[in-house]
């Protein structure tokens, strides 16, 4: 039996649709199911919508976990399952378990809380297997060098890998993943 392999989009809600990081991740979306991955994702708007837009469009699955405690349950228009969650430790936990690729593009403090936890419990994995986190964008470069020099420890720095845009991730999913 083939085992699912799940990556996780973590991005903000902005709702321009216009953007580079919009129109990257929509083509995110689609590198991610033809890879055969789930892609969950916290199922509402901006860069959550233009993952599930990509995979679906792509023929993929997009799994989008809402909060009861943000407000609304209802995700975007494009995924193919929703799971709605009381709290945000609990949706945070659906879309770090069972993660093999974290994707990480611009967001806010949601997003950060959410990057800052996966990390927490990546440098725990020991594995071989351990999940991969990439940084899409090269803004992300002076935010985790501030963080390798007054806070990460060097034997962790391997943890961030930053590319600065889709063709570099594809460069790489399509070499190693």
């Amino acid at each position: 039996m083939k085992e699912i392999k799940y990556a996780t989009l973590f991005g903000g809600s902005g709702k321009n649709r216009e953007s580079k990081e919009y129109k990257e991740t929509l083509l995110i979306g689609s590198l991610l199911a033809g890879k055969g991955y789930v892609v969950k994702n916290g199922g509402y708007g901006g860069m959550m919508e233009a993952v599930s837009k990509g995979i679906t469009d792509a023929g993929g699955k997009a799994v989008g976990v809402t909060c009861k405690q943000v407000g609304s349950v209802k995700g975007n228009d494009f995924l193919t399952e929703t799971v709605v969650t009381e709290t945000l430790y609990q949706r945070l936990e659906i879309l770090i378990d069972k993660t093999d690729l974290f994707i990480v593009q611009k967001g806010g403090i949601g997003t950060l809380s959410e990057v800052f936890l996966a990390l927490d419990i990546i440098r725990k994995d020991s594995s071989e297997n351990r999940p991969k986190l990439f940084f899409i964008g090269d803004f992300w470069n002076e935010i985790i060098e501030s963080l390798k020099i007054n806070i990460i420890p060097e034997y962790e720095h391997d943890l961030f890998i930053v590319l600065s845009d889709y063709e570099e991730l594809k460069i790489i999913i399509n070499k190693t993943l």
